[in-house]
């Protein structure tokens, strides 16, 4: 599937990448969005028992262990990225590996 929007790339890449770390039933990932002071500030996605976070202005995701350990720390920009690179080099494929940083 082909995600248009920058935020289905998103959940495109939040649901791959729960499936590598051990969650089930990815195909259907509940999500929240976030509000500060009133204010946008990214989303929450659920699945498994582990949880996503992404924060807009800070652009990163953060993926949390059902135990709530933070297991991953990753741009969403280079994710996006990543993902339409890996499109335009393998049309017929949906699966790709996102950049990885160190969890701080």
């Amino acid at each position: 599937m082909n995600a248009t929007t920058p935020v289905e790339k998103i959940r495109l890449v939040v649901a791959q990448q729960l499936s590598q770390l051990g969650a089930t039933g990815t195909d259907s990932v509940g999500e929240s969005i976030l509000i500060r002071n009133g204010l946008f500030c990214g989303r929450k996605f659920q699945c498994s028992g582990y949880h996503v976070v992404l924060f807009i202005e800070e652009d990163e995701i953060k993926f949390f262990s059902p135990c709530g350990d933070l297991l991953k720390s990753t741009s969403a920009i280079a994710c996006i990225h990543e993902y339409e690179a890996h499109l335009d080099s393998h049309p017929d494929s949906g699966q790709f590996e996102p950049e990885r940083r160190r969890a701080a």
